[in-house]
């Protein structure tokens, strides 16, 4: 969490950078890093960066020349009009094409965790958008953020892996919720098609990789010790259409969430929409 928090205040500190400043990388200006209005833009032997804003062509040594240009931002923030992942992604999450067949009766009801009461929050900290065509009306973006998930349980129970297997623990009837929490960093890779009007479709493929998880309960609000047996990297597939800065999403895990030794089939999807501020 503080690593997040100093994360988005250095961001706020770079866009609210006013003053022009030109920093040469070599004695003929060949190269060189601008700073302005909240922009950054670095020029190294014609291939232009721009970083939270949107450029189409350069010129260099006084001559107009159209260069490549891959576009940055900081989602959510001076974001391209083509980038289609939002700084905040909110739905629900749940599991599919499950099988508990292999467990216990007790175990097998725990691990089926209810679907009106799971939560998914994705935070998309950077952009990288890239456009395939000069109309910009097909392009590529990958991002880079962390993915939270909950899942929480039906009865009041909590979990435990020990010795390779699971055991059920029965919680007080005060109890209000029992869940797991479960965090990723998420990497999507997204092909835009622009339509028109502001219209989009994008599809493509998410990376994540398992940060930690957590099993807690209220209350009292209580964390408890261990592990469940997570697989720790996932791939999956994601689609989304939407109208400018608003969107609707759906993602769907190809992994097993549970490592295979646990001879638990559990897949991870969710569906929400993303949100621009």
């Amino acid at each position: 969490m503080r690593r997040l928090i100093s994360t988005m205040v250095l961001v706020a500190l770079f866009y609210g950078v006013s003053a022009q400043q030109v920093i040469s990388l070599d004695s003929k200006g060949e190269s060189s890093v601008t700073a302005k209005d909240g922009q950054l833009a670095i020029n190294i032997a014609g291939m232009s960066f721009s970083f939270g804003g949107e450029k189409k062509s350069c010129s260099t040594s006084g001559k107009n020349t159209k260069t490549s240009v891959a576009q940055f931002a900081y989602a959510g923030i001076s974001a391209p009009g083509y980038n289609h992942l939002a700084l905040f992604e909110i739905g629900s999450n749940f599991l599919v094409q499950t099988d508990f067949s292999a467990m216990d009766t007790s175990v097998a009801t725990a691990l089926d965790f209810s679907n009106r009461k799971a939560v998914q929050c994705t935070i998309n900290l950077m952009t990288m958008n890239v456009p395939l065509n000069p109309k910009r009306t097909l392009g590529f973006t990958l991002g880079f953020g962390f993915e939270m998930n909950n899942y929480t349980f039906n009865d009041k129970v909590s979990l435990k892996y020990e010795q390779g297997s699971f055991v059920v623990e029965p919680l007080q009837q005060s109890v209000k919720k029992s869940k797991l929490a479960v965090t990723y960093i998420h990497i999507p890779m997204l092909f835009d098609w622009n339509i028109r009007r502001g219209f989009f479709i994008s599809a493509g493929a998410t990376f994540d990789i398992l940060m930690g998880s957590q099993l807690s309960y209220k209350k009292p609000k209580t964390k408890i010790e261990g592990k469940l047996p997570l697989n720790p990297v996932q791939v999956g597939v994601t689609s989304r259409i939407g109208w400018r800065r608003v969107y609707a999403f759906v993602n769907y895990s190809l992994l097993n969430m549970y490592k295979n030794k646990t001879d638990i089939t559990a897949r991870r999807m969710s569906a929400g929409v993303g949100l621009y501020f």
